[in-house]
C-alpha cells in the first residue's frame, strides 16, 4: 500500500470470526481518507464468495469451514498489500429463509421427526417413505426429480444459516473492516451480491440457481459483464467444494466460448477450504484449469 497506513489500525486478526470488532468505524473512515493514491487503475477484480459469519466463526458459525479463520487472514491481507492493484471488489452473500427448501423444516423422517442437518435428499428415500415433504409434497419432489434429471449433486439438508439479516448473514467483521476501508480509500463501492433468496432452489454458485425456478429467473447477474473488465480475476471466499467452485464452474460455463476471458480468473487455492474431501475438490478445479486455462494459485 501506497499509503503507510498501519495494518493494526484497520484489522485486528485476534477478532475474525468473532461478534466484537473492537476497532470503531469511525476511526476507520478518518484513516481511509488519508489514503493517497485514490485514483490508481489496478489490474484485479477480486471476487469474494459467502465470506460471512456462519461460515467463518468456528464457535457460534451456523455452517462453520475448518480453516475459514486463515482464509479471511490471506484475503483481508491481500486486499491491503494490494490496494493499488484492487480495481473492484465483489462479495457475495449466501441470503436465505428458514423455510428454504434445503433447512431441516422442510422435511421429515419415516417417524415424522425433522431431518437432521447433512442428511441426503433423494428421490429414492421420498419414493421409499424414508423421507416426506412437510410443506409442498408436488414442489419438492419435483425439485429432487429436476436435480436427478439433469445430473446435479442430490440435495443436502444444511443447517440453518444464512438467514436474512441475523448476526451469521453479515460479512466476517474484520473483513468488514477492510472492505470499508478499500472503499473509502479508493472512492468506490464494494458490489454486494445477495444469491440464495428464492426458498424453492438451492444456489451454491453466483450466476445460477441449482434448479431454475420462475422467481430466480429474474436473478440480476448483469456484475458477470463487469467484472471481466479487468486484466485478472480473483476468486476466494467458502467454501472451496460447493459456492466458491460452482460459482467459478458457471462463470466459466458462461464464457465458455471466450477463452479469453476464462483464463484471466485465478483462483486463491489457500483463501477457501473445503467442507469435503480437500483432495477431491482440488481434482475439480484441475479439471476446470485443464478445461478453460482458469489458473489455481496460492498468494
Amino acid at each position: 500500500m501506497s499509503s503507510k497506513i498501519p495494518y493494526e489500525s484497520i484489522v485486528n486478526e485476534d477478532y475474525i470470526g468473532k461478534e466484537i470488532n473492537p476497532i470503531n468505524q469511525q476511526d476507520i473512515c478518518k484513516l481511509a481518507a488519508q489514503y493517497d493514491n485514490k485514483n490508481s487503475i489496478g489490474d484485479i477484480n477480486l471476487l469474494i464468495v459467502d465470506p460471512q459469519r456462519d461460515f467463518i466463526d468456528a464457535e457460534k458459525g451456523a455452517l462453520a469451514v475448518n480453516g475459514a479463520y486463515d482464509d479471511i487472514k490471506r484475503i483481508i491481507k491481500f486486499i491491503y498489500n494490494n490496494m493499488d492493484r484492487i480495481s473492484n471488489i465483489y462479495v457475495t452473500l449466501d441470503t436465505h429463509r428458514y423455510d428454504s427448501i434445503f433447512h431441516p423444516i422442510m422435511w421429515k423422517d419415516s417417524s415424522g421427526n425433522i431431518v437432521p442437518p447433512f442428511t441426503e435428499i433423494t428421490l429414492e428415500k421420498i419414493e421409499n417413505n424414508e423421507i416426506i415433504p412437510a410443506y409442498n409434497k408436488d414442489m419438492q419432489i419435483n425439485y429432487v426429480k429436476a436435480l436427478k434429471e439433469q445430473g446435479s449433486q442430490n440435495l443436502i439438508i444444511w443447517p440453518y444459516h444464512c438467514l436474512n439479516s441475523t448476526d451469521g448473514w453479515l460479512i466476517e467483521k474484520q473483513l468488514s473492516n477492510m472492505l470499508l476501508f478499500f472503499e473509502i480509500a479508493k472512492r468506490v463501492s464494494v458490489i454486494k451480491i445477495l444469491k440464495g433468496e428464492d426458498s424453492y432452489t438451492e444456489m451454491y454458485g453466483v450466476i445460477r440457481a441449482e434448479v431454475i425456478t420462475e422467481s430466480s429467473k429474474k436473478y440480476d447477474n448483469s456484475w458477470v459483464y463487469d467484472i471481466r473488465n479487468a486484466e485478472n480475476i480473483y476468486v476466494c471466499g467458502e467454501a472451496k467444494d460447493y459456492c466458491v467452485y460452482e460459482s467459478v464452474k458457471q462463470f466459466c460455463e458462461f464464457y465458455n466460448n471466450d477463452r479469453n476471458t476464462t483464463e484471466k480468473v485465478n483462483v486463491m487455492m489457500n483463501c477457501c477450504s473445503a467442507i469435503g474431501d480437500n483432495n477431491a475438490c482440488e481434482q475439480k478445479y484441475n479439471e476446470l484449469s485443464n478445461i478453460y486455462g482458469i489458473k489455481l494459485l496460492n498468494v
